[in-house]
C-alpha cells in the first residue's frame, strides 16, 4: 500500500494504490484511517472504496479534509472479509 503525496497538505488530494493479490478483480477494497472525510465508514472510522481491477491492482483519491489535525495517520485495509495486513502511515501537514 502507497499514499502518495506523503505528507500532504491538509484540504488536497491523497492517492492510496497498491496491490491485493487473491482479492479477486471487481471486488471492492475498503480503505480505512482517521485522515479521511467521515463521508463513508467502516466500523466508524472514515473509509473510502476502491475497485480492484483485473491486474490485482487497486488506486482511489481522497480529499483530506481541510479541517483534519495535522499529524500521522495510518491507513489500513480490507478485502473480502479480511484485513490486508498492511498499513501505511500518511502525514498531514498544515
Amino acid at each position: 500500500m502507497v499514499a502518495t503525496p506523503n505528507p500532504v497538505q491538509r484540504g488536497h488530494l491523497v492517492r492510496v494504490h497498491g496491490i491485493v493479490p487473491g482479492c479477486g478483480p471487481g471486488n471492492s477494497v475498503t480503505l480505512i484511517s482517521r485522515a479521511f472525510a467521515h463521508v463513508h465508514d467502516f466500523a466508524g472510522l472514515p473509509a473510502v472504496f476502491a475497485r480492484v481491477r483485473s491486474n490485482d491492482r487497486y488506486t482511489v483519491r481522497t480529499r483530506i479534509p481541510s479541517s483534519r489535525r495535522p499529524g500521522r495517520y495510518r491507513i489500513s485495509g480490507r478485502c473480502g472479509g479480511g484485513n490486508l495486513g498492511v498499513f501505511v502511515r500518511l502525514r498531514v501537514l498544515a
